[in-house]
């Protein structure tokens, strides 16, 4: 593997968390025009509001059922209507490899909430998410209802319940995943990956299955449209993915990392593991690697 540039954070003019960089890192989107392009734009709105509703009501009869293996029939009736909504949005995914089979850490690049969704849809997951996520008007409760692991960024004395929260759920051999950024980025490059999550695989001794997201507009040209960046709201995001007259996502899983010591192979640790997954993710999309500011430095969990 040829190697992957780095670079501080105040080298990089577009930092990928504002709401300008959306307009200005990557090629304009596509979109589409005149009445008939708005009329699609709305039935797709009106696709997204009746899917969700629909995995309200799907989540909420499997809540009913019994306790025992819940989370394990939440998380394949959330594959299911995620890919539902993948349709309804119009948008094509286009997957190279797949996810490795049984529990593990999944680890990707971070644009958009719709991230989790095109992963949702590739295999049941258990996502971990800040605290204020659970607090979202019906995403909340459906993130709730599929045993998403809520955190709390930034607080060092919260980390180790953290860690035991996702090292529980993998030994249980549910997938989890998490996008060690931290951050959305908008395209361009790669936020430094933080090490926390990865000690969670270490304590499991699972897999790390790495895996990218890029986004294209009907032309195959890069797009920022699906970026989820600075003050942006949840509804902003949606209606500015609704409005495309074509979207892809390009995903590719990697081959996997053992998060092992022992068994045959040297000791690791994590950020050793976080430097590995974060050197295949930034190589496959062909960007550099970002570091925080010192002010950023820390070792929050996702």
């Amino acid at each position: 593997m040829t190697a992957v540039p780095v670079l501080p954070a105040a080298d990089v003019p577009d930092r990928c968390v504002r709401p300008e960089c959306v307009a200005g890192c990557a090629t304009p989107t596509a979109r589409g025009d005149g009445r008939r392009g708005v009329l699609a734009a709305a039935a797709r709105f009106a696709g997204v509001i009746a899917v969700l509703l629909v995995t309200v009501g799907v989540l909420q009869v499997v809540h009913w059922t019994p306790r025992y293996g819940r989370t394990s029939r939440s998380t394949r009736s959330l594959r299911r209507c995620s890919r539902w909504l993948v349709r309804v949005l119009g948008v094509r995914v286009e997957v190279r490899g797949e996810p490795h089979t049984g529990g593990g850490l999944v680890v990707g690049n971070h644009v958009s909430w719709l991230d989790l969704i095109v992963l949702s849809a590739q295999a049941p997951q258990r996502a971990v998410a800040k605290d204020g996520v659970g607090t979202w008007p019906v995403i909340g409760g459906l993130a709730r209802r599929t045993g998403t692991l809520f955190l709390r960024r930034g607080l060092h004395r919260d980390l180790p319940e953290s860690v035991a929260q996702m090292t529980a759920a993998l030994r249980r051999g549910h997938r989890v995943q998490i996008f060690p950024e931290g951050t959305t980025r908008c395209g361009q490059a790669v936020g430094e990956f933080r090490r926390a999550g990865f000690q969670a695989a270490i304590d499991a001794a699972v897999l790390v299955h790495p895996v990218t997201l890029a986004y294209r507009d009907g032309t195959g040209t890069p797009t920022t449209a699906p970026a989820f960046v600075g003050d942006m709201t949840v509804v902003e995001s949606i209606r500015a993915v609704v409005r495309m007259s074509a979207l892809t996502v390009q995903v590719h899983w990697l081959d996997p990392i053992p998060a092992l010591a022992g068994s045959g192979r040297a000791a690791t640790d994590r950020r050793r593991l976080a430097a590995q997954a974060e050197r295949a993710v930034a190589h496959d999309l062909g960007q550099p690697v970002v570091r925080r500011d010192s002010a950023w430095r820390g070792d929050a969990v996702a």
